[in-house]
């Protein structure tokens, strides 16, 4: 799973450097897609919509990727790994918890809305870090 993981973490940053950094919306993610809730010139609820699906595909990829590299068995997968999953779990929580609190606190405008997007993968990517960090100790 690790291996997946990677697989769908690579494309959705180079897709998201594309898209955020350069500002390029690929034509090739414009599609017609239901949707229950559209806010840009009018509100529309439960309809079909055109979008550039370029802003989303990143996120899915990145998302998704570190879900399974999350979630996958080491190799030499050890019976006190559970515990420390989910103690790390917990401890990532915490972290992420009080980070979100200082944005909350010190962070306004679109900074705080980037802040809320890079919550969105945050809780995983930091239960990663330390996760790969308690077992090399």
């Amino acid at each position: 799973m690790k291996f997946i993981g990677l697989a769908l973490i690579i494309p959705g940053v180079i897709l998201g450097i594309i898209r955020f950094y350069y500002g390029i919306k690929l034509p090739i993610f414009d599609i017609t897609m239901f949707t229950f809730y559209s806010s840009f010139i009018e509100t529309k609820y439960f309809t079909f919509i055109t979008n550039n699906f370029g802003e989303e595909v990143p996120g899915l990829l990145l998302l998704t990727g570190l879900f399974f590299i999350a979630f996958a068995k080491e190799k030499d997968e050890k019976e006190e790994y559970n515990i420390l999953r989910l103690r790390l779990f917990l401890l990532a929580i915490y972290i992420n918890t009080f980070l979100l609190i200082l944005s909350i606190l010190f962070v306004f405008g679109f900074g705080f809305i980037n802040i809320l997007v890079i919550n969105i993968y945050s809780f995983l990517l930091l239960y990663l870090v330390l996760f790969q960090i308690s077992i090399r100790r």
